[in-house]
């Protein structure tokens, strides 16, 4: 099928450096310290490639998707068109959840490393001064994202080559002290969470369990891959959108294996986790010295920022498009003369504002953020999946139907067992604010005329929806969340 170009859209290089931009933030900074807590080399590779192969297939689906229908938004119509317009709602609410829940761990990660220079901001991100710090950098993305998202994605572009630097500056530095020897030491045991367990060799029981207990930490990682695709109506073609998700997924994923596995070929697991967070930063200490902390943590600021400008805009272009199918109130499709909904990224921002303030009472505000937010996005995978499925078995006699199929059962399957391994509460708990925009939904398409906006397929959603809520609730009350 013909991709349209438009000469004005973002181009192939654009739209991979944001999805690197967008996937290398906060996670590859403390990759290695939060693998080492739960997972031996040998199981943090095959949990490495479990979550690449997985979330490969549904790159790929996606770029399937995009180029067999570049009529679509490129994300979330696949949702509707293979369970109804409630399903989409649901696809593009859960990816906004994800987006500014996503912003908090930006933001306290971005405060604990600005705590080395500037000890007001202590050591968790969740004091006032880091809560006042972090608003002001959060007002200030509104006023960049507010003058457009071709603006925004330059700036960020500009910013993924500054911070790709002290991360190569890493890989060189450690990678002379690396040793084959101490990498294969204990290579199934070697994790701090195990050390009175070193030399037992391997067990596929607890190989299984280190690769599950690691799969939330690389799932948060894996997010932003999806970014071009959701620009992809700004792109010049679908298809160049389409590979550049996948040469972008590819060489972010290439960056991030080795990055956190090169500890585990300098020290044990136990030793390197406690020297703490950020890691990166931590680790360099070792190297160069006071400085190696003060270079990475400032590459650590620098890379949150980029990645904050994703964080920003895509879920400001999620809700607008509900907006502009009729399943939000038309307030949010309104625009600013920059091309940007300025409700819906005013909206998004004032709750970003509100769960920050709120993560001053939060045990682990980071780690609490990235939990929800890798849960939230896991349902629009699972849509997208689905329909490729359902396409290819649509479609049996086009070209490479058998290859599509697969890699639509392997990626769903992939997305259904993370909701489970990665921690199924948190995704119990996000049903809470879809509940949340049901009403909204409800307006929206009785606005539009639809006297039945929940029918067939859509009321066994609805009816899904509103149970898992009420486990959520259960999940909260009784302190499992």
């Amino acid at each position: 099928m013909e991709d349209t170009r438009k000469e004005e859209g973002l181009g192939f290089p654009i739209m991979v450096a944001t999805i690197i931009g967008s996937m290398i933030g906060t996670g590859v900074f403390n990759l290695s310290y939060n693998l080492g807590l739960d997972a031996s080399p040998g199981a943090a590779i095959v949990a490495w490639i479990v979550c690449f192969v997985g979330t490969l297939v549904s790159v790929l689906s996606l770029k399937n998707l995009l180029e067999v229908d570049p009529e679509g938004d490129g994300l979330f119509c696949y949702a509707r068109r293979s369970m109804g317009r409630f399903a989409e709602f649901m696809s593009a609410w859960g990816y906004w959840i994800s987006g500014w829940i996503g912003n908090v761990a930006f933001a306290t990660m971005m405060m604990i490393a600005l705590g080395t220079f500037f000890p007001i901001f202590g050591d968790t991100g969740a004091n006032w001064p880091s809560i006042i710090g972090a608003s002001l950098v959060m007002w200030g993305l509104y006023a960049i994202v507010s003058r457009g998202a071709k603006s925004a994605m330059v700036f960020q572009s500009v910013v993924t080559a500054i911070k790709l630097i002290p991360l190569a500056v890493f890989v060189i530095v450690t990678i002379l002290s690396f040793r084959f020897d101490v990498f294969t030491t204990n290579f199934w045991t070697n994790f701090a969470n195990n050390m009175g367990a070193t030399g037992e060799g391997f067990d596929l029981l607890s190989v299984a369990s280190q690769v599950n207990n690691s799969m939330l930490t690389l799932i948060w990682v894996f997010i932003g891959a999806e970014s071009a695709a959701l620009l992809s109506n700004q792109a010049k073609s679908k298809t160049e959108a389409g590979r550049a998700t996948v040469v972008g997924l590819t060489l972010v994923t290439i960056l991030e294996v080795i990055i956190s596995l090169i500890p585990y070929g300098v020290m044990t697991a136990e030793e390197f986790t406690a020297l703490g967070q950020p890691f990166l930063g931590q680790f360099l200490v070792l190297y160069i010295g006071p400085v190696g902390a003060a270079f990475i943590q400032a590459a650590l600021v620098i890379s949150i920022f980029g990645a904050w400008i994703s964080y920003t805009l895509m879920p400001t272009e999620s809700i607008t498009y509900l907006a502009d199918e009729n399943e939000l109130p038309q307030i949010f499709a309104k625009k600013n003369k920059y091309g940007i909904a300025s409700f819906s990224l005013f909206v998004t921002t004032i709750l970003c504002q509100a769960f920050l303030i709120s993560m001053h009472w939060t045990e682990d505000a980071y780690n609490f953020g990235f939990s929800m937010s890798g849960s939230a996005i896991l349902i629009t995978w699972v849509f997208i999946d689905l329909y490729q499925i359902q396409f290819t078995l649509a479609h049996r006699d086009q070209p490479g139907a058998t290859k599509n199929l697969v890699i639509g059962v392997i990626g769903l399957v992939y997305y259904l067992i993370a909701m489970f391994v990665s921690g199924i509460n948190y995704v119990v708990v996000c049903f809470l604010m879809y509940v949340i925009g049901v009403p909204l939904y409800y307006k929206a398409r009785k606005d539009a005329g639809d006297e039945h906006p929940f029918e067939g397929k859509q009321k066994l959603l609805l009816a899904a929806t509103v149970v898992l809520a009420l486990v959520g609730v259960w999940f909260f009350v009784t302190g499992q969340v």
